[in-house]
């Protein structure tokens, strides 16, 4: 009896529903997944055979590919892989009806454009770099193959377009009927749980004015995921029923989060560096400046979830803007003429204004998806600007078309018939990993999946098909288990290039031909050949991917550095949206490419923040000053533009004193109210403390000396 009672206090106390709840939001989705590639897969199968296309494995190969867990994203990667399949067969026409029988030129325009596709492929984001891949690779699949009987590779064009299609159609139309997810559900997903971060992070005082702690979350809460929610906004572009208006209000919600981040960890940096000065007043006062944001805050972020709890915080945040000025304008008189407080205050109210703006906007947002009406209307259209390194560019280019002569030398050298698909499987290679943080792990891991599909392959060729597949029917049933595998694991984080590399190598090597066609011989050169091409691949990674951690600082910098330069001369209309996201492209772009480690990715993360924060306020300061001709703005716009073109300890010092007099001439100056508004006259003072503040601080701008890749 005792023991019964135990067990059902066991059976009372396990978190079924909970339990219940995560095995639909994972294993399930992970199953149903699944279902769908195999579907999907088994669909292309089927048609390629009934429509006598001679290479089924291409559609099944498609499939594949473009298969992902959300409808947007097969849409759109379905998209340009159509597109890139056009271009890739129009040149390979082109190439093989005007140099078919001239090799000098034909290796020339083949290196020409596969170079010309790598550099596209990497200087474009999402799903555009697929596009020009597969432009590139389709030229190597449809012409080399045909190199010796030119006349059909009309043929082979017509059928490898063929082929793409039906399994695009397969997996986009299985993707939309069978248990469709879309990518909006997911965005709001995203946004509720940063917006819960963003209010959890600035209710709580110590996430500012705490002692600075790499390892603590709220340092890095405001600091990721901006690059990725924007590419998840623009691939939900391709899905049925998504509503322009709420693909606007996510634009602006993602730039807005990218204001905060800045003012945020801006306004971290320089109370860091107030408490290392120990100026203890001052940052008391800072403290009860801050205060009014903390009580705003007082309710959990996990009970703002519906528009009345938001809209309540909307008024509460207003009350507190009304509040801070109040206090800021009695501290102001306290510490005049301190630069310090003058930018932190700065921040902090610039912080408030910035965060009542982004819950204005969540608010109109959790409106318009509730009641099919939103509280914002957007005057403008935000754009998230992107902005790549011409150098990178130019390595992926030399890359591309580097590997292909290579493999070129290895075919003509050899004479080897099979050569051509080493070929193929070298640009493969080259185009394909060139975007990922470590292209060689992933070499490595695409040659582990290629292995073992090898095994599977000819268990399938030798023993499985021939032995047990009497019809299309039984086909199918015996390919079901091997592509729910392939399935499975493109689910798996850590084995994204392993299952790619598993899937290329089987569906190239298995018998499915529409009449079952083996020999041991043709199989083992085959696969010698490719798994050379992947060796090629690799080894013009090594050799041209000479980027060092301190290298890319250096490049980093320089960037960065011209940025400011262009504020300084540059158009009056750039946004500061444009140089938000233009920065924080290119500093992730470097991160992933560059090899840094955590402490120098850290560093390079604060010099964006000094760009950032300074090139704002030279277009501030020179659209305040358009109507006020001053000789000391003048002098310190020429001094900032100088010391960041030729940084030096000179030109430092110099800047320093000519921001110290201009900040002292507007203070102790008549404010010439009709020459230039109050408030731009303010605005003017607030700007260059804060670049004063900012340049005073030698560890958070792009001229550090600091060796941080040890």
């Amino acid at each position: 009896m005792k023991a019964d009672n135990t067990l059902m206090l066991a059976v009372k106390a396990f978190p079924l529903r909970r339990t219940l709840n995560e095995w639909l939001t994972i294993d399930a989705a992970v199953l149903i997944y699944m279902a769908k590639a195999i579907i999907a897969a088994l669909l292309a199968l089927w048609i390629s055979m009934k429509l006598n296309l001679p290479d089924p494995r291409t559609a099944i190969f498609t499939v594949f590919i473009v298969m992902q867990p959300q409808s947007g994203l097969v849409f759109s990667k379905s998209y340009y892989r159509v597109l890139g399949t056009i271009a890739g067969v129009g040149m390979s026409l082109i190439i093989m009806g005007m140099f078919a029988q001239d090799p000098i030129w034909f290796i020339a325009l083949f290196a020409l454009w596969i170079g010309l596709t790598t550099a596209a492929g990497f200087k474009y984001r999402n799903f555009q770099f697929y596009g020009f891949v597969l432009a590139g690779y389709t030229l190597c699949i449809v012409a080399l193959p045909v190199i010796e009987t030119p006349l059909e590779v009309f043929d082979i064009a017509v059928s490898r377009f063929s082929e793409v299609v039906v399994g695009i159609m397969s997996a986009t139309i299985i993707s939309d009927v069978i248990f469709p997810r879309r990518l909006l559900d997911s965005l709001i997903t995203s946004e509720r749980e940063r917006f819960h971060n963003v209010l959890s992070t600035l209710r709580d005082p110590q996430s500012v004015f705490a002692v600075f702690d790499e390892n603590n979350p709220a340092v890095s809460r405001f600091s990721s995921g901006v690059v990725g929610l924007d590419a998840v906004r623009i691939n939900s572009n391709f899905e049925s029923g998504s509503d322009r208006r709420e693909r606007q209000h996510y634009a602006h919600l993602n730039h807005e989060y990218m204001n905060l981040s800045t003012t945020f960890h801006s306004l971290k940096s320089i109370v860091a560096s107030i408490k290392e000065g120990q100026k203890m007043e001052l940052l008391r006062a800072l403290e009860s400046l801050y205060q009014p944001i903390v009580s705003a805050l007082r309710t959990p972020p996990e009970g703002v979830l519906n528009p009345e709890d938001l809209n309540e915080l909307v008024s509460e945040l207003l009350e507190a803007k009304k509040e801070v000025q109040e206090r800021y304008e009695r501290e102001r008189i306290v510490f005049e003429g301190e630069d310090e407080f003058t930018s932190a205050a700065y921040l902090i109210i610039r912080l408030l204004h910035e965060l009542h703006i982004h819950c204005a906007t969540y608010l109109s947002l959790l409106k318009l998806r509730l009641s099919g009406t939103s509280s914002r209307e957007f005057s403008r259209v935000v754009r998230f600007s992107t902005h790549t390194d011409n150098v990178l560019v130019a390595l992926a280019a030399l890359r591309g078309s580097g590997v292909l002569l290579l493999s070129m030398m290895f075919w003509i050298w050899t004479a080897w018939p099979y050569a051509t698909l080493t070929i193929t499987m070298a640009v493969v290679i080259g185009l394909l990993l060139g975007t990922l943080p470590s292209p060689i792990d992933g070499v490595k891991d695409f040659f582990k999946g290629s292995i073992f599909a090898l095994m599977f392959a000819a268990i399938y060729d030798f023993y499985i098909i021939p032995a047990y597949t009497s019809d299309l029917l039984t086909l199918g049933l015996l390919l079901a288990p091997i592509l729910g595998f392939v399935g499975w694991m493109t689910t798996r984080p850590k084995l994204p290039i392993f299952s790619f590399g598993f899937v290329f190598m089987f569906m190239s090597q298995c018998a499915l031909d529409p009449f079952y066609k083996i020999e041991p011989t043709k199989f083992l050169e085959s696969s010698l050949a490719a798994l050379i091409g992947v060796i090629f691949g690799g080894v013009a990674y090594l050799l041209v991917n000479f980027w060092s951690c301190s290298l890319t600082q250096q490049r980093v910098a320089k960037i960065l550095r011209r940025q400011i330069v262009g504020a300084c001369e540059g158009v009056l209309n750039t946004e500061r949206s444009a140089l938000e996201s233009t920065g924080r492209d290119l500093v992730q772009q470097f991160s992933t490419q560059g090899r840094l480690n955590m402490r120098s990715s850290r560093l390079v993360f604060e010099w964006l923040l000094a760009t950032l924060e300074i090139g704002r306020s030279i277009l501030a300061i020179r659209r305040s000053a358009q109507r006020y001709s001053d000789l000391h703005i003048t002098r310190s716009l020429e001094s900032i533009k100088r010391y960041f073109e030729t940084p030096s300890e000179s030109t430092q010092t110099v800047l320093l004193v000519s921001l110290k007099e201009t900040i002292s001439s507007l203070r102790g100056g008549d404010k010439p109210s009709e020459k230039i508004p109050l408030k731009h006259f303010e605005t003017l003072i607030t700007e260059f403390s804060l670049i004063r503040t900012i340049l005073l601080n030698s560890t958070t701008f792009p001229l550090s000396k600091e060796d941080s890749c040890r």
